[in-house]
């Protein structure tokens, strides 16, 4: 289906092909439209539905994202209720301890933000999947959505940048422990490998990125040949049978 038929199927507040109830919904004021709604889609147990579709392969790539997302969400929210909020920034050990709780509310808002955005985009693509007979194209539309693009993958990208962060905050917090218990000398080593690790996961993220966009053109290159034939062959056979009229 083009895109232009996409913009055609847009609903619009007060037309006709939408149901009288959708556009009573639609047309009451902000103030009471926050409430629930009373009515539901259809529940049509269409077998197109049980079958797979390059649509839902990629949503249960990002379950995978929203699980985790999940637990790193309460695990920051943890650690930042443990830190001490006795800082003296005039002291290296209120300068770390004060940098590991600002790098530990970062973890918290980027993986919270990756659970909000992913769960509403799983639950709502999964229910425009099986609104009809039209539900992998207006999933399709909405999946592909320029907005619902954007925030997606800034969502994902946000959960992978929020794992060194993690690993840099817990650094911060080894060393204001062992700094607050006079054994500072012992946390020196520990500080450094996970600095180097927090460093190697930045690398590992990197490099996974720039393998994945090198593999996908490829793909492209690779397919377009073939998309080329397919495409004159089917010319070539409309214009045998142009003036056979069955």
């Amino acid at each position: 289906m083009a895109p232009s038929s996409y913009k055609q199927m847009t609903p619009v507040s007060g037309d006709s092909r939408i149901s009288p109830e959708l556009n009573v919904h639609s047309a009451m004021s902000g103030i009471f439209s926050i409430f629930p709604r009373s009515d539901s889609m259809d529940a049509t147990n269409d077998p197109r539905f049980f079958s797979d579709s390059v649509i839902s392969k990629r949503l249960a790539a990002f379950q995978a994202v929203t699980v985790v997302a999940t637990l790193m969400v309460t695990l920051s929210v943890k650690q930042m209720f443990l830190l001490q909020k006795n800082i003296d920034l005039e002291t290296t050990h209120g300068v770390l301890q004060y940098m590991g709780f600002c790098l530990m509310v970062c973890v918290f808002l980027l993986n919270l933000t990756a659970v909000v955005v992913l769960v509403q985009q799983l639950f709502q693509t999964y229910r425009l999947m099986t609104v009809g007979p039209t539900g992998f194209e207006i999933a399709k539309s909405y999946y592909l959505n320029p907005n619902i693009v954007t925030m997606r993958h800034i969502a994902v990208k946000g959960f992978f940048f929020s794992l060194p962060l993690f690993v840099a905050s817990s650094s911060c917090m080894v060393w204001v422990n062992f700094d607050s218990s006079g054994t500072t000398q012992l946390a020196i080593p520990i500080v450094i490998f996970l600095v180097i690790m927090a460093c190697l996961l930045c690398t590992v993220n990197g490099k996974h990125q720039s393998i994945f966009k090198t593999r996908y053109s490829m793909a492209k290159v690779h397919e377009e040949p073939l998309l080329t034939h397919v495409a004159q062959t089917s010319q070539r056979s409309n214009g045998m049978f142009a003036g056979i009229d069955v």
